[in-house]
């Protein structure tokens, strides 16, 4: 398997590894953290109502980005105040919505995709790993680069769900499974960013971890 495609963007993506965010109204200012992200969204709060709603927009898109549930759901403090005037708003609160729903021990959603059923799909393994992707995304080469060796080291079962329609350049291992997204398997898992992964159990579709990355991806292998 040829693995160059994915090695050359990830040299081009790696430095960026660390996440900081650019900085409302200051398209010039050295880039800043989350923490900082919403200390500057309460500072804009007090000052201006229409910087306050912008910021939140502006730094909705970018946090989403990240694929950090855990970050989104901070913006609640912004989305469910009334005097926010962020055009983003019932968007941020419907997305937190359903990250909620899709907690560990509830049961995944079906994905029924032609011939393709998630409760009917057999593996050797107890678990799958469902990888939402774009092959345009940055941060999918970033996991995959080590996922797809990792994956074929321990026969970890994968389902890359591809949530668009870009061209694919890339080679999965053989026991992968591929398919693509509709709008209603998209919607019901809630995936505003990629990757978005879920490690599911095989019988049950029971949720048994949400990993962000391939270090929470390594601390699970004893549940596979």
């Amino acid at each position: 398997m040829k693995y160059a495609l994915l090695f050359l963007s990830f040299s081009l993506f790696a430095q960026y590894s660390a996440v900081v965010f650019p900085v409302y109204g200051q398209p010039q200012a050295k880039r800043i953290s989350i923490e900082q992200v919403f200390i500057h969204i309460r500072e804009l709060k007090t000052k201006s109502s229409f910087q306050y709603g912008e910021a939140v927009d502006f730094y909705y898109k970018r946090i989403a980005s990240t694929g950090k549930n855990k970050w989104i759901e901070k913006l609640e403090e912004f989305s469910l105040d009334p005097e926010c005037p962020a055009k983003n708003r019932l968007k941020i609160n419907e997305q937190i919505q359903r990250i909620r729903t899709l907690q560990v021990g509830e049961k995944a959603p079906e994905i029924q995709l032609g011939e393709f059923q998630l409760s009917q799909y057999s593996v050797s393994k107890s678990t799958i790993l469902l990888l939402f992707y774009s092959p345009s995304c940055f941060h999918c080469t970033e996991l995959l680069v080590d996922l797809i060796p990792y994956s074929e080291k321990i026969k970890l079962p994968v389902i890359a769900i591809q949530i668009d329609e870009d061209m694919n350049l890339w080679s999965f291992p053989s026991h992968w499974k591929t398919i693509n997204a509709n709008e209603k398997v998209r919607k019901e898992y809630a995936i505003f960013s990629t990757p978005s992964l879920f490690l599911i159990q095989k019988n049950s579709l029971q949720i048994k971890a949400i990993p962000e990355n391939m270090d929470e991806i390594k601390e699970l292998e004893y549940l596979f």
